[in-house]
C-alpha cells in the first residue's frame, strides 16, 4: 500500500526549489491582494450629490412628531471617504462597495459616531443616488451637481 501524503509531497518539494516559480506565486498573490483593496468609486462617480429629504411623522410612544423636510447632500472623495450633509449638520464617515453591476454600485456607508450603516444605490448611467433612509426616514433620490 503506497502512501499518498508521500507522492504530493515529490511535486510540492520541485516547487519549492524553483525560484522563478515561487517569485510569480509572490507577484500573482501580490497583484490580487492590491486589486482587492481598490474598493473607490470610480472618478466620474465622484463628487457632489443633492436632494431633499421630505417631511415626515415620527412616532413616539403616544406622541407624533412632524419632522420638517431638509435638504441633504452627500459628497464623494477620491481617498474612499465621504461627507454627509443634511441642512446644517454635517458627518464624516467612508464607504464599502458591497457590489457593482452593469447599472448600479451599492454601497454601505459608515459616518462617524453612527452604529448603524446606511445604504446607498448610485446609479451609473443617470448619475443619481439612493439614500436609503432609516426609519422612520423616507428613501430620498440625490442628482448629481
Amino acid at each position: 500500500m503506497v502512501d499518498n501524503s508521500v507522492a504530493l509531497l515529490i511535486p510540492f518539494s520541485i516547487f519549492v526549489q524553483n525560484w522563478k516559480m515561487r517569485f510569480l506565486l509572490f507577484v500573482g498573490v501580490l497583484l490580487i491582494s492590491l486589486s482587492a483593496n481598490s474598493q473607490v468609486l470610480k472618478k466620474k462617480n465622484l463628487g457632489i450629490y443633492q436632494g431633499e429629504i421630505p417631511s415626515y411623522a415620527l412616532e413616539l410612544g403616544e406622541e407624533v412628531l412632524q419632522v420638517r423636510q431638509a435638504l441633504v447632500s452627500v459628497e464623494f472623495k477620491v481617498d474612499g471617504t465621504l461627507t454627509e450633509k443634511i441642512d446644517s449638520k454635517e458627518a464624516k464617515g467612508t464607504y464599502l462597495i458591497l457590489n457593482e453591476d452593469k447599472y448600479a454600485v451599492y454601497l454601505e456607508v459608515k459616518l462617524d459616531g453612527q452604529y448603524i450603516p446606511e445604504n446607498y444605490v448610485l446609479y451609473k448611467k443617470d448619475k443619481r443616488l439612493e439614500r436609503k433612509g432609516i426609519y422612520p426616514q423616507p428613501d430620498v433620490f440625490l442628482k448629481k451637481i
